[in-house]
């Protein structure tokens, strides 16, 4: 009879736990739901009858926070810790609204067979597959713990773009009482060893700036680049699916955002953005219309530079309905220098517009090691003529080279700067 009811105990349990399961999963599904049916609420408006315009995303942020907890309750091996949470007033620094939002901080103790990073991948994939939003993810401490802090939230219009807010700051740290092993998350090496190759032991003189392009199609990228501590100047193509996020998260870290700007190349056939490009054909009007267009759907950029453009750039009528713009606005241009005909630089300093040009790109070749060696001739440039601008793009082996390596370029006595450093 013992032998029975244990069994039967025993299936009971299984039943409970498959259920459990089954709830888990539709909560995730309904907040997958709820996330791609995003709120119409827009904090792009600065006033409603003259005063700042107050958005209430209290609904929004506690229904993303429940979807937050049951992506993490899918780990039994896992110890989750409220720390904080409560109401926060947030201004909109573009149009001043005013936001109502909840926001929580959340301490995750892991096994210590669980990598940090491994686990804060993991999230990103859940949040991301929910439809919230990863807005950032970097080693930290957690009391006295190596930890890994990610921050998650949601996505909601404001005018023609959109904005991310921040509900939940999630600290991942190892508990050594949890003992389960995870079989799911990704268990990378918190610190990699590098090798240290010959080029390090060369010491360079001078100012280098980086401009990475095409950021905007992710944040993951971006996100990379960030972390290697470079201050990398961002230029960002309009209207991709995250140019808005990537715009953000650059600004939250004291880097330099800039826009992209889709321009002409000589072969019309291979624009890449279509009809958000900017023309040679087309009247001044509709030229400053596309780049006014492009402006305001990065608000708070500081510069522009061109994305393709070897045509563009080197037509005088062109460039100067382009550099209009550029004035009134007070901002700088980047002759990213697609074609030797380019007189984008000169046009700029005759009409007062702060500008550059770009020196050397670095990843014309996808090979990591290639990259490399790009990269000691843009610091061979710089020492040459005292400074050196240098573009990159965001692309993956791009960010694999300055992440192997970025501690070596740290100590060859290069000073690295932002690209605004160095406008004239």
């Amino acid at each position: 009879m013992a032998t029975r009811r244990k069994k039967k105990s025993s299936s009971g349990k299984y039943v409970i736990l498959a259920l459990i399961a089954v709830i888990a999963l539709l909560a995730v599904a309904c907040g997958f739901f709820y996330a791609n049916d995003r709120s119409k609420k827009d904090v792009g408006d600065a006033k409603t009858d003259g005063a700042p315009k107050e958005v209430s995303l209290l609904d929004e942020s506690i229904e993303a926070q429940r979807l937050v907890d049951n992506i993490l309750l899918q780990k039994d091996n896992w110890q989750l810790i409220e720390n904080d949470h409560g109401k926060k007033n947030v201004t909109v620094e573009e149009s001043g609204a005013k936001v109502q939002i909840n926001q929580r901080n959340l301490a995750v103790g892991i096994p210590n067979s669980t990598s940090l990073t491994g686990a804060g991948d993991w999230l990103q994939e859940k949040i991301e597959q929910a439809g919230l939003v990863y807005i950032s993810g970097e080693t930290s401490k957690y009391k006295k713990w190596d930890a890994f802090k990610a921050e998650v939230g949601i996505k909601v219009k404001a005018g023609d773009g959109s904005k991310s807010f921040v509900t939940d700051t999630i600290v991942f740290f190892h508990n050594s009482n949890l003992k389960k092993e995870d079989k799911d998350v990704k268990n990378l090496p918190e610190k990699p060893a590098k090798e240290q190759p010959k080029e390090s032991a060369r010491r360079y003189q001078g100012k280098l700036a980086i401009v990475v392009d095409d950021c905007g199609a992710d944040m993951a990228s971006v996100r990379s680049l960030l972390n290697t501590g470079l201050p990398f100047s961002y230029a960002i193509l309009p209207d991709k699916a995250y140019s808005s996020d990537v715009l953000e998260m650059v600004r939250s870290k004291g880097r330099v955002p800039m826009l992209h700007l889709p321009m002409e190349p000589l072969n019309r056939s291979a624009m890449s953005e279509g009809s958000r490009t900017v023309l040679v054909d087309q009247s001044a009007a509709q030229k400053q219309a596309q780049v006014k267009k492009a402006l305001s759907g990065l608000n708070g950029v500081v510069g522009v530079n061109n994305h393709q453009g070897s045509r563009a750039t080197g037509d005088k009528a062109t460039m100067k309905a382009v550099l209009q713009v550029l004035q009134k606005q007070n901002l700088f241009f980047l002759d990213s220098r697609t074609s030797s005909a380019s007189v984008a630089r000169d046009m700029a300093q005759s009409m007062g517009v702060p500008t550059a040009r770009n020196d050397i790109f670095l990843d014309n070749s996808t090979n990591v090691e290639e990259i490399r060696r790009q990269i000691y001739k843009a610091m061979a440039i710089a020492e040459k003529n005292g400074s050196a601008i240098a573009i990159c793009h965001a692309r993956t082996n791009t960010v694999k080279c300055w992440q192997q390596y970025a501690d070596e370029f740290k100590k060859t006595g290069i000073t690295f700067v932002p690209v605004t450093e160095l406008l004239y």
